[in-house]
């Protein structure tokens, strides 16, 4: 009990030993860029035919694939300042933390934003709602029953804003 069972896998061809720091950033930037050039056969990180990079169904935590993902479902981000959090994520399923917008007005967004497109395109709506409340003079919510307010409306908006553009998952990511 609490020992494995089994054979684990073994590769069939050995992995060739990175010792030098460099040639191990050398060759990461080669496989990212093979990938991303739509090689066929390519693994890891690739580049899909609307520009943004993947990995699976998760989105390449980047400022280029934001704007990416901005621009392809309209969402105007001139001005907006936001930042990458790529410690913070939720606690597990049902418990994720997309994002935030700060009382300056900066947004942070979160690992768990990059989990698919449809994520960052919601989280980036969401987020850009509550900076449009601010831009408009409502109060950063200090208080629980603000914040719920806050996130009610934000949820809302987000929900009418996703049937609206939800068309455009599928557009341009041949």
């Amino acid at each position: 009990m609490g020992r494995p069972t089994g054979h684990p896998h073994k590769p069939t061809t050995p992995r060739p030993r990175v010792t030098d720091i460099a040639a191990g950033q050398a060759s990461v930037g080669e496989a990212a860029r093979a990938g991303r050039a739509g090689g066929q056969g390519a693994r890891g990180l690739f580049r899909e035919g609307d520009g943004i990079v993947r990995n699976g169904a998760k989105i390449l935590m980047s400022r280029e694939n934001v704007l990416a993902i901005a621009e392809k479902y309209g969402l105007d981000m001139h001005g907006v300042r936001f930042s990458l959090d790529k410690n913070r994520r939720g606690s597990g399923p049902g418990r994720e933390f997309y994002g935030v917008t700060m009382p300056d007005g900066e947004i942070k967004l979160a690992r768990d934003a990059f989990m698919n497109e449809e994520q960052l395109a919601r989280t980036l709506a969401h987020e850009r709602f509550h900076l449009d409340e601010l831009r408009n003079g409502h109060e950063f919510p200090w208080d629980e029953a603000g914040r719920a307010a806050y996130e009610s409306r934000a949820y809302a908006y987000e929900e009418r804003w996703w049937q609206a553009h939800k068309h455009l998952l599928e557009a341009g990511s041949d």
